[in-house]
């Protein structure tokens, strides 16, 4: 399925960056060009290897509460909180010299991070003023080349929920295609004031999207002391996964599937709105049993389908359910999903019929849906068997439930140190970034979400934003 990437903020950059190298170095094609990056500070752009500048989008430039880094702010403390989770909500004292900046933005947030500061409003605002670029930028996406398009943003950050926020509505207005967003989850070892503002975000974006594919920082850091160290192996953990759903089918086809995943199927899984998950495991096959003349001619792209031997379906229902089993990018209850996709990617002719039916019902089985589409991915010269499995619409989220705990008590705190004067400033910003009311993305048949996002609208201040 060809999808277009939209990375908002450092942390969406980063992650549009490492899905294109992977896409190099798979051969796996799924944006064929189609990506673009935005931010309101530079660093993070020039840093990119797989994006080139014209993918490089700069927003903020005449906003006065956006900090470059070619002024004289203190740089060494924004470096340092960067890369400390735990100085996240610390506020950091400016010189007269940032005057314009600080009593541009409302009390509370920090200014010693570049950019709007980790402040969403100001991200909503920034964007709404650039709108003229941002609409300049997208021309530059061919919608004709794309079955959809994906805003990858770290949603406890200023410009990945602010800016974010803005662009899915201008994409929502704009495109006939679907737009899908996927949003980081900051971990419990940042602010609450991070949680604030990723709850907001929620808030607006979930409704909004046709799916919105969440992963959970905290879940899949191995130090919760040290979430930043994990941030590599998190990204190349996000892309591999979205690689191994849209990047289905995308690869030279080359052997035929009765049973191949279709971008409909696809398409049809995420249909029904709502926050997604997604789980994946590996097995490596035991190419010794096929023979030595065999495993040279499939490296050679010489072998015949009929030298191949299906796996044993009992490994397939094995590996199928250590991939809903396993640590999912969001976990959830899996019985919660409202509609589920099984994808099969390996050797050409090692996934028996058999093997196949017997691993949907096993998932049929384990999520209580009947609403289970599958399909396969044949891919030559590997000796891996992969199954992913997508839960769309899932409602049962602890982590979700706790985001939003943190984002009343960050809201708690504020409102009782700022006072009502404060709160009652930021109601019409908030206001006007989720004021839309827009009926949740889904076909006929599809099941609403359940999340009670209004417990997360809020009308406090965010701290700064490492965007991970």
């Amino acid at each position: 399925m060809k999808v277009a990437l939209l990375g908002v903020g450092g942390c969406g950059t980063r992650l549009v960056d490492q899905f294109v190298r992977t896409e190099q170095r798979t051969g796996r094609s799924v944006t064929n060009g189609n990506v673009l990056a935005f931010h309101t500070e530079s660093q993070p752009l020039s840093q990119t290897t797989a994006l080139s500048t014209d993918q490089h989008i700069l927003l903020g430039d005449t906003h006065p509460a956006v900090l470059r880094r070619d002024t004289n702010s203190p740089a060494t403390d924004a470096q340092n909180s960067s890369h400390d989770p735990k100085r996240h909500s610390e506020t950091s004292t400016t010189t007269s010299q940032h005057s314009t900046s600080s009593n541009s933005r409302p009390r509370g947030y920090d200014i010693n991070e570049y950019g709007v500061g980790g402040d969403p409003d100001v991200g909503a605002q920034v964007a709404k003023a650039d709108r003229p670029e941002i609409r300049r930028a997208l021309d530059k996406i061919d919608e004709t080349e794309v079955a959809a398009t994906m805003i990858v943003a770290g949603l406890g950050g200023g410009t990945g929920a602010g800016v974010g926020s803005v662009l899915l509505e201008e994409l929502t207005d704009i495109y006939e295609t679907e737009v899908y967003t996927l949003g980081v989850l900051p971990a419990d070892t940042e602010s609450d004031q991070r949680a604030l503002t990723a709850a907001r975000g929620l808030r607006t974006l979930v409704p909004r999207a046709a799916s919105t594919l969440l992963v959970d920082n905290d879940s899949w850091s191995r130090d919760r002391d040290a979430v930043a160290d994990c941030y590599q192996s998190i990204n190349q953990m996000t892309v591999d996964r979205l690689l191994s759903v849209f990047g289905a089918g995308e690869a030279n086809a080359t052997f035929e599937s009765e049973l191949r995943i279709d971008p409909a199927d696809i398409s049809r899984t995420l249909a029904v709105g709502g926050v997604t998950t997604v789980g994946r495991a590996t097995i490596e096959i035991d190419s010794n049993a096929h023979g030595l003349l065999a495993r040279i001619l499939r490296l050679l792209g010489r072998s015949q389908s009929s030298g191949s031997t299906p796996v044993d379906a009992s490994k397939i229902k094995t590996l199928i359910s250590r991939a809903v089993q396993s640590k999912l990018t969001l976990p959830c209850e899996i019985t919660s999903a409202d509609r589920v996709l099984l994808i099969l990617s390996g050797p050409p002719d090692t996934i028996s019929r058999k093997g196949f039916e017997t691993g949907r019902y096993l998932l049929e089985e384990e999520t209580q849906t009947v609403e289970v589409l599958a399909g396969d991915e044949p891919i030559q010269n590997t000796t891996e068997l992969t199954a992913t499995v997508v839960l769309a619409n899932v409602t049962s989220v602890p982590q979700i439930d706790e985001l939003q705990r943190r984002a009343v008590t960050a809201e708690d705190a504020v409102t009782t140190t700022s006072g009502p004067s404060t709160t009652t400033e930021q109601t019409t910003t908030t206001d006007e970034v989720n004021s839309q009311t827009v009926e949740p993305s889904a076909d006929e048949d599809s099941i609403p979400t359940e999340f009670d996002f209004t417990n997360a609208e809020t009308t406090s201040e965010t701290s700064d934003s490492t965007e991970q």
